[in-house]
């Protein structure tokens, strides 16, 4: 199959993955909140605001990619299981949680188009909402590992797969302990944004997920080896069009200012590139509005179009695209293990999709 119809396969099969998980997902929401927890009418009215909130959190429109990534690993070995939905459903749980905790410490206002589960909570209690944020996001975490421990595999694999999710969540956070600091640690450069995008979304959003469906799956080493290559080109390419559409996509496609970005300080390739490629009048230009929530709308305006002026979008894109192929070459590497094409072909083709994306 040529590259761009394996492209447009694995969208399209992505889409219809997005349809099956969310179903399952709204079915294991309305258990927890059965379970009708607490021990006082108020502390169960408390419990299932919570529970109703996770729920609507975790069903806003979303690529589902790391849960796709489990379930596709998985059937590189193996055939449809009951119980790999519910492996892939566990680190949904887990994203919507670090999600809850990542919008805290970003201090977003609105996730995917909605209020951020601080915003939610807090109702002009910044405090609480914070405080609430933390909690609420502990216990949807738990609520993955959980899935995960009881999804139905044999401990045999289960021991292993929850091993390497929860080592994946701590490298996770020792890759947002770094985001967090390199604004305090000096000059951004593109060896301290290619680190980070390796620590945080190379790991988390593709080599954990696919491992934990591989390991599943029982695939040997060698696969594994393929596929952190994978990971960490495909992981990448991946962030470096989300920070692409961070500050020039569409809020409407988005669910997010496009502003957001600039203001917080979010270290991005756009912005470290537009500081070594720019001259001194264009690099205070960036300064004036990284990081800087007073910003103006045309001071914005004016950093958005030095990143282009100096060479630093298409950079970003250019760098996305690469990564995108290299990773897809390595999906292709698979078919010489004897494993399952059709989940190969949706490997190598979302590769290529994921930075072709408007959302």
């Amino acid at each position: 199959m040529v590259k761009d119809q394996l492209g447009i396969k694995a969208r399209d099969t992505l889409i219809e993955f997005v349809t099956r998980i969310d179903k399952r997902l709204s079915n294991y929401w309305d258990g927890e909140i059965e379970k009708n927890f607490g021990f006082n009418e108020e502390q169960r009215q408390l419990v299932r605001k919570i529970l109703d909130h996770a729920k609507e959190h975790n069903l806003r429109t979303g690529k589902r990619i790391r849960a796709s990534f489990v379930y596709y690993a998985y059937l590189l070995n193996k055939s449809e299981e009951e119980k790999i939905w519910n492996a892939a459903e566990s680190v949904e749980l887990v994203h919507t949680a670090l999600l809850m905790h990542d919008d805290f410490m970003d201090q977003d206002k609105l996730r995917r188009g909605r209020p951020t589960t601080h915003v939610y909570f807090g109702g002009g209690d910044e405090h609480y909402g914070d405080a609430m944020a933390v909690n609420v996001g502990d216990a949807v975490l738990c609520l993955g590992y959980e899935k995960l421990l009881e999804s139905g595999f044999e401990a045999e694999v289960v021991k292993p797969a929850m091993s390497q999710l929860l080592r994946g969540i701590t490298n996770t956070a020792f890759g947002q302990a770094y985001d967090v600091s390199l604004p305090k640690i000096g000059e951004m450069s593109e060896d301290r944004v290619m680190a980070l995008h390796k620590a945080k979304t190379a790991i988390y959003t593709y080599e954990n997920p696919l491992f934990i469906g591989a390991i599943l799956g029982k695939c040997d080493k060698e696969v594994l080896n393929i596929l952190h290559e994978y990971s960490m080109a495909g992981g990448v390419a991946f962030q470096l069009q989300d920070d692409i559409l961070g500050i020039f996509g569409e809020e409407g496609k988005t669910g997010k200012s496009a502003d957001s970005d600039l203001l917080q300080g979010k270290v991005t390739l756009l912005v470290g590139k537009a500081l070594e490629m720019g001259n001194d009048q264009q690099k205070e230009i960036i300064k004036k509005v990284w990081g800087n929530k007073g910003a103006t709308e045309y001071e914005i305006s004016e950093a958005k179009r030095v990143i282009k002026e100096t060479g630093s979008y298409e950079y970003s894109v250019k760098t996305a695209v690469e990564l995108a192929e290299k990773a897809a070459g390595f999906a292709n590497e698979l078919r010489s293990k004897n494993l399952n094409d059709k989940a190969i072909d949706y490997l190598e083709g979302i590769a290529r999709y994921l930075v072709e994306r408007e959302v």
